[in-house]
Parts: structure tokens; C-alpha cells; sequence
């Protein structure tokens, strides 16, 4: 490799690595306490389930009437049904005080539970989120920072995997470039850095990439343009009801709707309805065939009047068996992105990625103070 060129990737990893280390120590970090979540919740938050039965379930209407009769001054905004072992629930959220949600046994009616999170009340996976996605910083100047930082991180990654490259490729050099030896501490702190670094480049990346799609318009534009084959990328945008049919409105639309999709999608595990907040609302509908996942998700809108099936705009509108390749691409970004695509393993996968990345700026400084240290007289690192 060029003596040149490797000591130009010596500095930009150096001093990249020092101007993005805090902002990727804390996304990496808060992004690995954030990859459990969903398993953490249903373990500790045990009226989210129920002992299945086989007689049928409660139909909306009368899960809502239950619900009302908890909640007296606020108006459903949407009802979720599981699996047989999930109970059902319904959310009232007011964006000036927060979101309560009542659980309900979805064959008995009896309520399980009514939570209540007010709009400033501290939730812990909330503050990690915040963290990752803004640093605890308003949106509008943390978003931008984290953001930066990780390309800054990507430019790094690079430069990294460029001075790990053995100069030859030999039995010896390639023991060293993937083995950690634990003494003294300089060459274990070296080896937690490089060989870490080493094994973790490629899923540290794609999951940067991934998480720029999210930060910068640009960016998720350029990737959507390149991947659907010059398309523009839509703004994700639902339809409205006709307000003309108002006086003919279907009795029960709520129960015959879920009626039909029960039959219809007889192997969905999750059908999410939001309920219509305006008079020419509509009620949209996630129909999630795979627990856990978002992207195997169809997302559907209907008239609140007659039921009729309206067309939304955006990539992560409609069914996903119709998607376009970048529509489906674009659906499996966040999963990817936190290791949940490939289920458990994935979310181990990117819990131990994630603080392999947290690890880096750590013994990266190390090794930089180290070297520091014994500067030459010349006033250059090496």
C-alpha cells in the first residue's frame, strides 16, 4: 500500500475519530440499550396478554364502549388486536396531555390495565431514543449533529479498515488482525480497537447507512432515486373520506370492517386501526403479518362513511406483496438497521455491533494519548 495515502488515512482517522467520538459514543451506546426493548416490555408489562380461549372475541364497538367507560373525557384514536395470547387495547392520545391506554381481555371485557403517560412524564426507553436520535438536544439541532457525526463515523470506518489491511496477506499477519491477546494492556486496548473494528466494519456501516437514511432528506432521496431506478420519492400522504356520504354512513362500519379483515387476513398477526380524528378521516389499518415487524406490514385506508378502499401516496403505503422493490426496501430500513430483520439473532447481533461501536472511541483515545506521549521532536504523532 502507498506509504503516502496511509499516512494521509493515519490523520483523517485520527482527528475524524476525535471530532465524531462523543456524538458516536452516545448513539451507540443508546442505540444497544434500545434493542431490547419490545422483549423487556412484554416480560416486565404483564397485562399486555391473556390465557387464550376459544370462544370469539369482543368486536370493536363493544371493546370501545369498555374503553369509554374507563375514560370519560377523551376520544379513542385507535384499537389494536393480536394474537389469541394478546389482550386488546385501546389508545387515547391528546397531544396537549399525553396517551392512556386501556387493556381489555378481548373474550370477557374485563380491564386489565389503563396506563397514562402524560406528555412530560419520564419513560426510560423514550430518553434513550431521544438520545440516539438527537442527543437530548432539540430535534431541529441534535437531528443534524447526529447525523453529521455518523457520516464523520463512516469516513473513519474507512480510514480503519484501510490501516487494518495487512501489508501481507500471511499466516502471521492475518492471526494478528483477528486475534485479541489480553496482555500487556496496550496491545489488549490495540487489539479491542483494530480487531473489534475489524469484524464489526461491515455491520457498522450498514447500519450507518441505514440510520443516515433517517437523518438526511437527501440522502433517503438519493438512495430511493438509485434503488427504484430514477422514481422520485413520494411523501407518505393518506386519502380522505368523502364527506358526501355522511348521511348514508354504514351502521357499525368499525365491526364489519374488522369483520372482513379477519376473514380476509385470516393469518395476520396484529390489525391496528386509527381511528378518524376529522370529518373527512379516514381509517387507516395495519394489517402486520409478522410479529414484531414493520416491514411486513400492509398498510391500508378506507372511507369512514362506506368503507370504501382509498389509495395512500409514499412507500409505505399499501400492501407490501405490491410494493415496488424500493418501496420495500425503504419498509425494511428501521429493521435492518436495528438487527430486527433477522428476528432475535439479528437484535443480539446489533446489541454486540453497537458496543463494539460505543468501544471504539474509548480505546481509540487510548491509543492516541499513548502515542501522544511519546511524540517526537519533530512535534508529529506516530
Amino acid at each position: 500500500m502507498n506509504k503516502t495515502f496511509r499516512k494521509i488515512s493515519v490523520k483523517i482517522h485520527l482527528w475524524l475519530g476525535l471530532l465524531s467520538g462523543i456524538v458516536v459514543f452516545i448513539v451507540c451506546i443508546t442505540g444497544s440499550l434500545y434493542c431490547f426493548k419490545d422483549e423487556i416490555n412484554n416480560a416486565v408489562q404483564t397485562w399486555r396478554f391473556v390465557t387464550p380461549e376459544t370462544k370469539p372475541v369482543l368486536y370493536p364497538s363493544e371493546v370501545i364502549d369498555i374503553a369509554n367507560t374507563e375514560i370519560k373525557n377523551d376520544t379513542p384514536t385507535a384499537i389494536t388486536y393480536g394474537e389469541s395470547s394478546d389482550a386488546v387495547f385501546v389508545d387515547y392520545f391528546n397531544p396537549d396531555k399525553g396517551m392512556q391506554t386501556v387493556f381489555i381481555n378481548p373474550y370477557n371485557g374485563t380491564v386489565l390495565k389503563i396506563v397514562t403517560k402524560s406528555k412530560d412524564e419520564f419513560d426510560f426507553f423514550k430518553f434513550v431514543i431521544s438520545g440516539h436520535r438527537s442527543l437530548w438536544l432539540p430535534r431541529e439541532i441534535g437531528k443534524p449533529i447526529v447525523g453529521y457525526g455518523v457520516l464523520i463515523f463512516v469516513v473513519t470506518l474507512i480510514t480503519g479498515m484501510v490501516l487494518w489491511w495487512p501489508k501481507k496477506w500471511n499466516k502471521n499477519t492475518v492471526r494478528k488482525k483477528i486475534t485479541i491477546k489480553r496482555r500487556p494492556f496496550f496491545r489488549l486496548n490495540w487489539d479491542l480497537h483494530n480487531v473489534l473494528g475489524g469484524y464489526a466494519f461491515i455491520f457498522l456501516l450498514i447500519i450507518c447507512f441505514t440510520g443516515m437514511i433517517r437523518s438526511f432528506g437527501w440522502f433517503s432521496e438519493s438512495v430511493y432515486y438509485i434503488t427504484s431506478g430514477g422514481k422520485r420519492l413520494q411523501p407518505y400522504n393518506m386519502p380522505k373520506s368523502d364527506t358526501l356520504q355522511i348521511n348514508s354512513q354504514l351502521s357499525d362500519p368499525l365491526d364489519r370492517l374488522y369483520a372482513r379483515l379477519r376473514k380476509e387476513e385470516s393469518q395476520a398477526k396484529i390489525l391496528y386501526f386509527a381511528l378518524p380524528g376529522a370529518v373527512d378521516g379516514v381509517i387507516r389499518v395495519s394489517v402486520v403479518h409478522a410479529r414484531g415487524s414493520h416491514y411486513k406490514t400492509d398498510n391500508l385506508f378506507f372511507d369512514q362513511y362506506t368503507l370504501e378502499v382509498l389509495e395512500g401516496k409514499g412507500p409505505y403505503a399499501g400492501r407490501y406483496k405490491d410494493a415496488a422493490f424500493a418501496d420495500k426496501l425503504r419498509r425494511m430500513n428501521l429493521e435492518i438497521h436495528d438487527g430486527r430483520i433477522l428476528g432475535l439473532p439479528g437484535k443480539i447481533l446489533a446489541f454486540l455491533v453497537s458496543l463494539i461501536g460505543a468501544s471504539l472511541p474509548v480505546t481509540g483515545v487510548i491509543v492516541w494519548y499513548r502515542k501522544l506521549k511519546r511524540v517526537r521532536s519533530d512535534g508529529s504523532i506516530c
